[in-house]
């Protein structure tokens, strides 16, 4: 080895050796530099700060104001959620509801307190969408499939009608296809708005025993969907194991004495949305 690779090579060493010293005497500058990181102020529930409101001349009309500053706040008032910091929600039901508060921060998600309004007078003009009359009107309305075209299958796309490859739909008439389902009475679903979103359904089994459950529903008319609470679609056939969700429902064609109602097949033959049809009861 050269002299001068035995040079270079007890550099590294010289270095090391020098700043041993410089740290030993109380110097700092083989030190790297540091800075200090001020870390997000966590927020705790006292420090939040909301307001909760009702139109003195229409309670059914609720204004939600987050005044907590550099947070992102999160209402749940039961039939949905807001994250804005002033929001209008509307109550058309009389009754006592409960507003939850919180805020996402720096610091994380902060829960806070609950306010419980109450609303004095049911106010259906505020359902303007005509899904509602569709499906409940204005007396209640009771639903079976309509065995002249029980069931059918559409594509993912066919509640957004884009043209695309999946959207299409294939709805049989019962004549001709008797393989979709036995014929025979499978109950009825009552939908009503009577002081509030009532859905109750009686499902008979192939060994003719019925069963009632009863429960809630609700209308998202911007998505088209509805959500059923407490209880299960009426359905017919052996296709429940097809799907993992019967409360989540597309509504897929809607008029006044015809509904299909569609759940989202998960298991079995692909992608698709199942539709039931149903007529009025007579």
């Amino acid at each position: 080895m050269s002299r001068a690779c035995q040079k270079a090579s007890t550099l590294p060493r010289l270095i090391t050796t020098a700043c041993l010293l410089i740290v030993l005497t109380g110097l700092e500058s083989c030190n790297p530099s540091e800075k200090e990181v001020s870390t997000p102020e966590i927020l705790s529930s006292a420090t939040l700060s909301y307001k909760v409101t009702q139109n003195t001349e229409k309670d059914n009309e609720v204004y939600l104001a987050s005044e907590t500053i550099a947070a992102i706040p999160f209402w749940d008032y039961g039939s949905g959620t807001s994250t804005k910091k002033l929001d209008t929600i509307i109550f058309p039901f009389s009754g006592d509801y409960i507003i939850h508060y919180g805020v996402s921060s720096a610091g994380g998600f902060v829960p806070g307190d609950s306010t419980t309004i109450h609303v004095t007078n049911t106010d259906l003009s505020y359902l303007t969408d005509p899904s509602w009359g569709y499906i409940a009107g204005e007396t209640g309305k009771t639903w079976v499939l309509d065995m002249t075209k029980p069931i059918g299958w559409y594509g993912p796309d066919y509640p957004k009608h884009n043209g695309s490859a999946d959207d299409w739909s294939w709805h049989p008439d019962y004549a001709g296809n008797e393989w979709v389902m036995e014929k025979r009475d499978y109950g009825s679903m009552h939908f009503d708005l009577n002081n509030g979103k009532n859905y109750s359904v009686t499902m008979i089994g192939a060994n003719g025993k019925a069963t009632t459950k009863t429960g809630t529903f609700d209308i998202n008319t911007a998505a088209g969907t509805m959500k059923l609470n407490g209880a299960e679609l009426l359905y017919g056939g052996d296709y429940h194991s097809q799907a993992s969700n019967w409360q989540s429902i597309c509504l897929l064609d809607l008029s006044e004495t015809s509904i299909t109602l569609g759940v989202w097949r998960d298991h079995g033959e692909g992608l698709a949305w199942i539709g039931y049809t149903y007529k009025l009861q007579q």
